[in-house]
């Protein structure tokens, strides 16, 4: 065959014609036999593409037209990757696929026959009953599109089964695999284990979730392929993680005791810095498990400038270099980020947290895989960090794991030095104020701080959030419409119903034309009392006023959901002339005695009212509520005399 007409046949690439691009071989390797027969092959299939006469390639390597055609198209094959093989086709006794045996598998029954010229016997079974080979492969892989079709096989039981198979088809004593004296068992355990390894990710599955996680994560680095992060806000990484630690909460039981119970585990959400490791924002969620808005607090954290907090346990205090960038560096006030990595968590990928990204933050937002951690790896190591240098610090602690030596009783501890969530805050802030202050390892041992500073004064400023929009940067926000309410005959004037409550203005109540129409609603989701409304051309409409108790007392959106549908399973009752939050908060505390969650519950709350009186914010109207309040609040704060007693030393081991 003519060289030209060889080429044109194998229908090869251009590209690949040119041997000095093909896939090479370590020579070094090869036995000095071996390394003979491959350079005269090798000299020879490159004499041939170089144009050279066969005559001249058979003087110079003894290999004669035919063979050295041969050669030529196992080097143009392709490998599986889809890649050619070249010269790697040309090692001695190296095979490129699968044999493929044609003669008959029937032998007669001697001694000899069942231990010799089988070549190939197994996968012409498999090739002549598909069904067989359907069935292993499902049971090997676990694979079950019906139940019961196929069963889960492992260890032996798997050739026993394999031989079940081949009875049912009707294979003779006299046809293989029943003419060997294993009947196969040897090949069979071959083509599992190279089924194994064609089918690696699902093999992973029958060793355990952990195995099949780590099978799927492809250990190609494509942070590696991306320029490097330099530039402070470029790209910030947002993660939660259940502390380490056991807290408690104090409160009045209805009937007047005071009693101390444990919470369940809290959780730690931070947002860090990918190029600086310099932790921006941070928030603790007292949720079972965090939701959309203490991801949106996390984010306020971050961008709203930073104000130290009065330290009250007593021997805690700041490291001096410490502290966080929108409080220790100007150009770091109100600085937003470009790109925003977290987990496919449903907090994090809810509506509302996109929404206030979008058009708050104005980022782009970059959901990692499913149960990969290892793509998160700065912000997972962080935790840890935070952990050994304060939470396993203390008494209460859980150590790591059930067995970790650092746990000893948290329940108890906890309950016995009351470690509270204020005095939880407290530790936080500052175990993550000295962290952007210390040197790190990661980042040839620049403090976070520091280095965040020396790249900003280089140039590297980020972006900060216009000033015109800062008052109006509402990050618990949320954007509806509702339709008019009201009714001429009835002499109902015009109102808005949100949640099961009936809002009202003085102008909207002097606008019956509005009646059926349909309005825009800016809710602010950590306060219902009033909502701000606008007409369908943009105009502003103003503040609406919640009904009765509602529009006295501060509430959330989250706090009204609940407390409309424990109203609707009957668990509590109320009245227009009652206050729902009160009787929420009692409710709260009868459950309380024997659930964790309630208490949880009870706790977000407390600290809510807490920061309104802290704060002197949203004063009511109502003076005896008022008195109300500042008697409840007493009940879960711990006084100032009991705060001075807890010296670090009683918290800490």
């Amino acid at each position: 065959m003519k060289r030209k007409r060889l080429l044109e046949d194998l229908k090869v690439d251009e590209k690949n014609l040119d041997p000095d691009f093909w896939p090479s071989v370590n020579k070094t390797l090869l036995s000095k036999e071996d390394l003979q027969i491959f350079e005269k092959r090798e000299t020879a299939v490159i004499m041939y593409l170089r144009g050279m006469k066969n005559s001249k390639i058979f003087d110079e390597t003894q290999i004669i037209a035919k063979e050295l055609r041969r050669f030529i198209r196992r080097c143009l094959d392709v490998d599986e990757s889809g890649l050619i093989w070249g010269f790697r086709a040309l090692i001695p006794k190296k095979r490129l696929a699968d044999y493929n045996r044609k003669a008959s598998t029937k032998i007669d029954l001697t001694p000899d026959a069942r231990t010799s010229g089988l070549n190939g016997a197994f996968s012409k079974l498999l090739d002549n009953y598909p069904d067989i080979k359907e069935k292993i492969d499902k049971a090997f892989l676990q694979r079950r599109i019906k139940i019961d079709e196929v069963p889960i096989v492992q260890g032996n039981l798997v050739h026993r089964y394999f031989v079940g198979l081949c009875t049912k088809s009707g294979i003779g004593i006299h046809d293989y695999p029943f003419n060997t004296k294993d009947k196969a068992k040897r090949s069979l355990y071959r083509y599992l284990e190279k089924l194994q390894e064609e089918h690696f990710g699902e093999a992973a599955k029958k060793y355990g979730n952990e195995a099949s996680r780590r099978a799927r994560l492809l250990h190609i680095d494509e942070e590696i392929q991306q320029p490097m992060i330099i530039r402070p806000y470029q790209r910030v990484q947002l993660d939660g993680h259940r502390i380490d630690a056991i807290f408690t909460i104090t409160y009045t039981t209805p009937e007047g005791d005071t009693i101390t119970e444990i919470l369940d585990r809290l959780w730690l959400l931070v947002i860090v810095d990918e190029a600086t490791r310099t932790i921006l924002g941070k928030h603790i969620s007292l949720s079972k498990e965090y939701n959309s808005d203490d991801v949106l607090l996390c984010v306020k954290d971050a961008v709203v400038p930073h104000k130290k907090r009065e330290l009250t346990i007593s021997g805690l205090k700041y490291l001096e270099k410490g502290g966080f960038p929108s409080s220790e560096i100007p150009e770091a006030e109100w600085g937003l980020w470009e790109e925003l990595s977290f987990d496919n968590g449903k907090a994090n990928l809810a509506k509302m947290v996109k929404d206030r990204l979008h058009h708050i933050v104005e980022c782009r937002v970059n959901p990692g895989p499913v149960g990969f951690p290892e793509k998160r790896g700065i912000i997972e190591r962080l935790f840890r960090t935070l952990e050994d240098r304060g939470y396993h610090k203390m008494v209460n602690t859980t150590g790591s794991n059930p067995s970790d030596p650092l746990r000893k009783d948290p329940e108890k501890q906890a309950k016995k030095f009351n470690i509270s969530i204020e005095e939880l805050e407290e530790i936080t802030e500052v175990i993550i104020s000295d962290y952007n202050g210390i040197p790190h390892g990661g980042i040839n041992n620049f403090a976070p701080l520091d280095l965040m500073k020396q790249r900003i004064e280089r140039g590297m400023e980020p972006r900060v959030m216009d000033p015109d929009k800062r008052k109006e940067a509402a990050f618990l926000t949320l954007q509806t419409t509702r339709t008019v309410q009201g009714n001429v005959k009835q002499g109902k004037r015009p109102l808005i119903h949100f949640y099961g409550v009936d809002y009202r203005s003085e102008v909207l109540s002097r606008s019956p034309a509005l009646i059926g129409s349909e309005l825009t609603l800016v809710v602010n989701v950590e306060d219902l009392r009033a909502i701000r409304v606008f007409i369908n051309d943009g105009s502003d409409l103003g503040y609406l006023t919640a009904g009765g108790h509602w529009g006295i007392t501060p509430h959330t959106l989250r706090d009204r959901k609940a407390i409309l549908k424990l109203k609707e399973k009957r668990e509590i009752f109320f009245s227009q002339y009652d206050d729902p939050m009160l009787i929420f908060r009692e409710h709260l505390k009868n459950k309380a005695k024997t659930n964790k969650s309630a208490r949880n519950r009870l706790a977000q709350l407390n600290r809510k009212l807490d920061q309104l009186v802290k704060e002197n914010e949203s004063v009511t109207q109502n003076n005896s509520y008022n008195q109300t309040l500042n008697k409840e609040l007493s009940s879960h704060r711990t006084s100032e005399e009991v705060k001075s007693k807890k010296v670090l030393r009683t918290i800490f081991h």
